[in-house]
């Protein structure tokens, strides 16, 4: 059950933070949202999230960093990784997926590709 996973969305501009978030718990997941790569690495351990979306451009930590980050730690380093980020790039997005990033999407949010990419990653 979606209620039973836990969504880490991780962004540094609170306007996108809250709309995906509503965007997101309307369509039934649980999610828990922080401001920044710096924060979130600090709640991560307690949080325990079924999978991360996390923004690309941040100020501190950037997304890759955070990322790379989290993966040295052993109880994540299968936890899917979503890039969601306003850099349209083909080698930001090629690098994020040689990391290991579970998928890479563009902003503004398509509610729709995000729900099917999380559903993929942690199962419905």
């Amino acid at each position: 059950m979606l209620k039973d996973k836990l969504v880490l969305l991780v962004d540094d501009e609170p306007s996108v933070l809250h709309a995906t978030c509503t965007g997101l718990k309307s369509r039934g997941f649980n999610v828990h949202m922080v401001e920044g790569a710096v924060q979130a690495l600090k709640e991560i351990h307690d949080l325990k999230p079924s999978i991360i979306i996390s923004d690309l451009v941040m100020p501190g930590t950037n997304g890759f960093e955070f990322f790379q980050e989290i993966k040295k730690d052993g109880r994540f380093k299968t936890l899917p990784f979503v890039f969601l980020t306003g850099v349209d790039d083909y080698y930001a997005k090629k690098f994020g997926k040689d990391l290991g990033g579970a998928a890479y999407i563009t902003k503004p949010v398509d509610l729709d590709e995000l729900e099917q990419i999380i559903k993929e990653k942690i199962g419905e």
